[in-house]
């Protein structure tokens, strides 16, 4: 994998359609493409790549109970929108003794853009923006910078035999919903939630998380799983700064060995209605 990497360096630096690779701190970045440059007339993807030095993370989109996530404010050519950015699926990250969702190593965060007027073939196009973002380790560093890339606008275009494989990998490992035959539900009581998982084959799972979006969910405080009557109960904390009168259990849940269908993802993307206990 480390020569994989490198190579990708080393071709970022040299093709002009992909942006400058800058080291910032505990932090390497830079907008890298899935495609060698554009279509006139085609909407297409970008990511911001993050590498992070060992010991260092950022944080997800929802953070828990520690930590901000990355952002970005983008300057575009007119006629060009740029859609949300898309994160990677978390993971269980410590900001010094305090649990939070995050990432580490590498990973990209993908944004896809519609032009709504059609580009000039031959031209070329500069996307920009402000980027910013929190890293942590034993201590926590903000960071800012400026990123850009120039993409030639072309009749058709190939796919980068570099990035589009990540891309692509990117795009399979997001969480989906799960199938309509498998009902979880979720229920509310003094101090917290209780997620019931529908029966699965096999053993108890050697790992199952449920990443709540907000502050709804401590993600500083146990998870404890249990037998329950019908399947497993996953026991969740509510955090002191969930806003009242929420109605739904919002989030994603992981299972280390997959959730067993045949493209056995690891995230379901849930959205359940709260029962009171």
């Amino acid at each position: 994998m480390r020569p994989l990497l490198l190579l990708a360096l080393c071709i970022g630096v040299a093709r002009a359609d992909t942006g400058k690779i800058r080291k910032i701190g505990p932090l390497e970045m830079g907008l890298v493409t899935e495609s060698m440059g554009v279509a006139h007339e085609k909407s297409f993807w970008l990511a911001w790549r993050i590498r992070r030095d060992n010991g260092w993370h950022t944080y997800w989109k929802f953070p828990g109970d520690v930590g901000v996530p990355p952002t970005v404010l983008w300057d575009l050519p007119a006629g060009l929108q740029a859609g949300e950015l898309v994160f990677p699926p978390p993971r269980k990250i410590m900001m010094a003794q305090v649990g939070a969702h995050g990432h580490t190593g590498e990973t990209l965060f993908l944004c896809k853009f519609e032009p709504k007027t059609p580009f000039r073939m031959g031209e070329t196009i500069r996307i920009q923006g402000q980027f910013s973002w929190l890293t942590c380790s034993q201590t926590c560093l903000p960071g800012y910078a400026d990123l850009s890339i120039e993409l030639k606008v072309r009749k058709s275009v190939s796919p980068d035999p570099m990035w589009k494989p990540r891309f692509d990998l990117f795009r399979e490992q997001q969480p989906v919903a799960p199938p309509k035959d498998w009902e979880p539900s979720a229920s509310s009581h003094s101090d917290g939630y209780v997620l019931s998982i529908p029966s699965l084959p096999g053993d108890q799972p050697s790992e199952v998380r449920f990443f709540g979006e907000g502050r709804m969910i401590r993600s500083n405080a146990p998870q404890i799983l249990r037998r329950g009557k019908q399947g497993w109960e996953l026991l969740l904390t509510q955090s002191p700064w969930a806003r009242k009168g929420l109605t739904h259990l919002s989030g994603l849940l992981y299972r280390r060995e997959g959730w067993g269908t045949e493209e056995n993802p690891s995230f379901y993307r849930l959205n359940l209605p709260l029962s009171k206990n």
